[in-house]
C-alpha cells in the first residue's frame, strides 16, 4: 500500500466520521505537527516578580498601610 492509497483511505474514513470527531482529529494532527507535549510546564512564583509594579508607582508604602488601617476602624 503506497502513501497515496493510505492517504486516500484515511481521508475516506475521516470523511465518514461526524464533524466533531473530524475536528478532534485535526486538533491532534496540529498538535503533533508543532510537537506539543502532553506535560504541563510548572511555573515558579518568582516569574511574577515585577508584575504590576507600575500600579504602585508613586505610592508611599507607609501611607498606603496607614490608609488601610484607618479603613478597618
Amino acid at each position: 500500500m503506497g502513501n497515496t492509497s493510505l492517504e486516500q483511505d484515511l481521508q475516506s474514513e475521516i470523511r465518514e466520521l461526524p464533524l466533531h470527531y473530524q475536528k478532534k482529529i485535526l486538533d491532534i494532527v496540529r498538535l503533533m505537527k508543532i510537537g506539543c507535549r502532553t506535560t504541563i510546564k510548572k511555573h515558579d512564583i518568582l516569574e511574577l516578580k515585577g508584575c504590576g509594579k507600575d500600579l504602585w508607582k508613586g505610592t508611599d508604602a507607609k501611607e498606603y498601610v496607614k490608609k488601610l488601617r484607618n479603613e478597618w476602624d
